[in-house]
């Protein structure tokens, strides 16, 4: 009979109401078996790669739990799954939760590849996203494991013993005489818990310790309350804070002098945070405005000779000088450091400790654990600046990862929350790991097909403002090159094609909202014909290959404008839908013109229909190429006409979800505490009907009225 494992959770996800988030892998290899939980369960193996380091190269399972459906309706998957029992890949299902069964079977030496799809009637193929899967949090295996891990790789045990990718770094004390003084090592000695020693110990090690010198001395710093101020700012908007919270770098004043806390933060920190002198000088300013006289006492007299001898026999290089590792970790009980685990954490270190030594490499399993080793999720989570990770290896081409990770490459150059710089050694396996999560090969995906000079000339109008060219106004949120957005700050145009898998970009365009639910990307190809959207889809694409060989779209500059049509837009037989900075609402207003001159703007920001005016359209001619007034405002659109309905104040969460084009109409998407709400809005008369389908668990109700 093989062996049985109980492992680790690949993600924990505490304090959530069952069910919870994620899929259960059961799988083994004839010899082991093991229990994980996954947010996904796609990946994409190369020969000799497994599943899970326990486990051999050939394995079978299958992944269990729930299936969440939003919408009643037939579903086709890719794949043979096996839904409340039923196994094929067609199923009618209901709305709310199925039970899922995943099955897969994997022989040596071959590739592997799950990434489970599908479609129904308002979508074509696309992987099944994160967000559908759940598991009962009773099925889930112990977390004592994972908690373990985390304790050991926290205590730094592996400075001194062998556990692979749990290295933590420890300032090295190369130098550190000059770095700080005596007073706070002796200090920092007395309160150190990792190695007990007795008072004449601390102070001949720090004796020691300050006779370290570096080679060269500091440059000189200056700073003023304006520096401080700066180096305030910065550390919360850069994204310091998130890996160092509040607190946790109290009295740095009495640690470091303002020249040795810049050196560090220009030269030593890791990961490079990419500062400049001003910037570092600025930092650094602020966080050694901070003491404390506990630090900075006088010490007593010690013996630089003993201290020498003691860093020895204390085994103190271990952690801050460390080499080689030389011996395996198999014991909680250590001689040498004092971890001051409960009874509750050292139970939990041995239950790491037990888990079966890796006989696989496992670069899907592990990347979860790689992103916090590095502290990825500090900044990359809801809430922030910084895009989620989820679904990142799927969009982005492996090599544009490796050049953000290691070749400093940016799409919002002067963006507050700052990207840190690593090394290639270091992050190359996490850039392929994000890719083969998604149950993709890393690389660039799918090729797009050869262009012709006249379809890249087409695309390049239809990223402009020349309503002659089609223009779509892409400009109007993206920037293009030098040239900054004409409203809303999107991300960077004319390197798209370099960053983005030509396979996500067509499903991007063809639905926003399906990818990134909230996006404020109009969906301008929901509702098109797919013979007529795809030609423009791949235009535009041809335009951003060229990149900064492509001619720059029109609309940035005076000679681009023409006041009868980009900055008064005419409304003939169909709607025009603008995105612009409109009056009384936030930059992600959409602005409709309907035949008749009748007029409204919804604002994608609030989710909610603001106003409706009779007349005329929008006037943009102050606004197209200037993004703020005298008074550093944004200026707006001006109304043509008058307003003659305002929304009353309307309660609830709302998440904007989108709109499509409905016989030339948009038709908005968006939730109201957590209902789906349908949205459209069509002329009648002289006024406008009003019609909103709400849809909670699939049992519509639909509310009309007139709006005049």
């Amino acid at each position: 009979m093989g062996r049985r494992w109980l492992v680790l959770l690949l993600v924990a996800v505490p304090g959530l109401a069952q069910p919870v988030a994620g899929l259960i892998g059961k799988f083994g290899d004839g010899d082991s078996s093991v229990v994980f939980v996954s947010r996904s369960p796609n990946f994409y193996l190369e020969a000799g790669e497994s599943i899970h380091p326990s486990l051999g190269s050939a394995f079978s399972g299958r992944w269990e739990g729930s299936l969440q459906i939003l919408a009643a309706g037939a579903y086709a998957f890719n794949r043979p799954v096996a839904i409340d029992g039923e196994t094929g890949t067609k199923h009618t299902l209901t709305g709310g939760m199925h039970s899922l069964a995943i099955p897969f079977a994997r022989t040596a030496g071959s590739l592997a590849q799950l990434r489970l799809e599908w479609r129904a009637a308002g979508f074509d193929w696309e992987p099944v996203p994160r967000s559908a899967f759940f598991h009962e949090r009773a099925a889930e295996p112990s977390a004592l494991a994972d908690d373990g891990r985390r304790l050991v790789a926290g205590a730094r045990c592996a400075s001194c013993h062998s556990a692979p990718d749990l290295e933590r770094p420890v300032p090295p004390l190369d130098g550190i005489g000059s770095r700080t003084s005596k007073n706070w090592l002796f200090a920092f000695l007395r309160r150190h818990t990792v190695v007990t020693q007795s008072p004449q110990q601390s102070a001949d090690l720090a004796a020691h310790l300050a006779a370290l010198k570096a080679a060269g001395a500091f440059k000189a710093r200056k700073a003023n309350e304006v520096s401080i101020g700066k180096g305030g700012e910065l550390f919360g908007t850069m994204g310091c804070v998130f890996c160092h919270p509040s607190g946790s770098l109290g009295a740095m004043g009495s640690k470091y002098s303002l020249a040795a806390m810049t050196a560090q933060l220009l030269e030593t920190h890791r990961p490079s945070m990419l500062l400049d002198e001003e910037d570092a000088t600025a930092i650094a300013a602020y966080l050694t405005r901070s003491t404390d006289a506990a630090f900075e006492g006088q010490a007593p007299a010690g013996d630089a000779a003993n201290g020498a001898a003691l860093l020895a026999s204390l085994h103190c290089a271990g952690c801050h000088q460390p080499g080689p590792p030389k011996r395996p970790l198999r014991n909680v009980d250590c001689s040498v450091v004092q971890s001051r685990w409960t009874g509750a954490q050292q139970e939990s270190v041995r239950a790491f400790l037990r888990t079966p030594q890796a006989v696989s490499v496992a670069p899907v399993f592990t990347a979860s654990q790689e992103l916090e080793r590095h502290q990825c999720t500090a900044c990359h989570k809801p809430g922030t600046d910084a895009p989620e990770l989820d679904g990142v290896g799927e969009k982005l081409k492996t090599s544009w990862i490796g050049q953000v990770l290691w070749g400093k490459k940016r799409i919002r150059q002067g963006r507050e929350l700052r990207m840190p710089h690593y090394t290639e050694a270091e992050m190359r396996p996490l850039a392929i790991a994000l890719a083969t999560r998604e149950g993709l090969a890393p690389g660039d995906g799918a090729m797009p097909p050869a262009f012709t000079p006249v379809v890249r000339e087409t695309g390049s109008g239809l990223l402009g403002t020349n309503i002659k060219k089609q223009g779509m106004a892409c400009i109007g949120c993206h920037d293009w090159g030098a040239n900054k957005a004409l409203g809303e700050e999107g991300p960077q145009l004319q390197n798209a094609a370099e960053r983005l898998r030509f396979d996500w970009y067509e499903r991007w365009m063809r639905n926003p909202a399906r990818i990134l639910s909230g996006t404020s990307m109009p969906n301008y190809f929901g509702g098109m014909a797919a013979e007529r959207a795809g030609p423009r889809i791949h235009s535009l694409w041809a335009a951003m290959e060229l990149g900064a060989k492509a001619p720059v779209p029109d609309g940035f500059r005076v000679s681009d404008l023409e006041v009868s049509s980009e900055a008064k837009p005419i409304v003939g037989k169909e709607a025009v839908i603008v995105r612009w900075d409109m009056p009384e609402a936030t930059p992600a207003a959409i602005a409709v013109g309907l035949p008749g001159g009748l007029s409204y703007c919804f604002d994608a920001g609030q989710s909610k229909l603001l106003y409706a005016w009779r007349g005329g359209f929008v006037d943009m001619t102050g606004t197209l190429l200037r993004k703020t007034d005298a008074k550093k405002l944004t200026p707006t659109a001006a109304l043509i006409g008058s307003i003659f309905w305002r929304a009353d104040k309307e309660a609830g969460l709302r998440k904007f979800k989108g709109y499509r084009l409905v016989n030339g109409v948009p038709e908005f998407r968006y939730f109201v505490d957590g209902v789906e709400v349908r949205e459209m809005l069509t002329p009648e008369g002289a006024g406008i009907r009003r019609r909103r389908v709400f849809d909670p668990a699939g049992r519509n109700t639909v509310v009309e009225e007139l709006l005049q």
